[in-house]
């Protein structure tokens, strides 16, 4: 379905998508917010798992928090490249396009 919207109206999408990055920012930042009241014991003396820190390339001590930090930066990078992408016209060049 996403496909036949995405043909139908890309810039559409593309503002959909970003719209649903700045919820998911939103709720890493919740997340984060709860972590640092204590709220979530579980997470408070948990190493990053590997694959985190690889991906997001975490130092060898990261804990949860600073993957949550890594993981909301991304979403809020999704968004802005989403909402640049929604807001252009087809006839302007890709800002995030190769050599740019």
């Amino acid at each position: 379905m996403f496909w036949i919207a995405y043909f139908l109206s890309p810039r559409f999408c593309h503002k959909f998508v970003g719209y649903l990055e700045e919820e998911a920012v939103k709720t890493y930042t919740h997340c984060i917010e709860s972590l640092d009241k204590g709220e979530l014991k579980m997470w408070e003396n948990t190493k990053a798992p590997q694959i985190a820190v690889c991906y997001w390339r975490l130092p060898g001590d990261a804990m949860m928090r600073d993957v949550l930090l890594a993981i909301r930066a991304d979403e809020g990078h999704h968004r802005e490249v989403n909402h640049t992408l929604g807001s252009m016209r087809p006839s302007e060049t890709n800002p995030f396009g190769p050599g740019q």
